[in-house]
């Protein structure tokens, strides 16, 4: 379930990489445009390897509702980041998989 967690998070954050308004809000250095449009396809293939790796975890039948669980799960504390602390989402992007690893 961690790993979901954490790759639901990372995907989601993608996706907030991908947006100029929260990009500008995570990190302050400007990025080409070339770096800026690789954000969104790659939030998509993580998105679809996640459903199809809770979907093998979990069979057809309750893979897709954990799936759902575990997107809101992230998307909670990624939005209440938004909010308050912005600049502290690539940081827990980056440490939440390490931690999940290694508990």
């Amino acid at each position: 379930m961690g790993v979901l967690l954490s790759l639901s998070f990372i995907t989601m954050s993608c996706f907030c990489l991908a947006m100029e308004k929260h990009r500008k809000q995570i990190i302050m250095v400007e990025l080409n445009a070339c770096l800026s449009c690789f954000f969104r396809p790659l939030a998509w293939v993580l998105l679809i390897s996640t459903f199809y790796m809770s979907s093998q975890l979990y069979g057809w039948t309750i893979g897709p509702v954990v799936f759902f669980g575990m997107l809101i799960g992230s998307l909670v504390p990624l939005i209440l980041l938004l909010t308050y602390r912005a600049k502290a989402i690539p940081l827990v992007a980056i440490l939440l998989p390490i931690v999940v690893y290694i508990s």
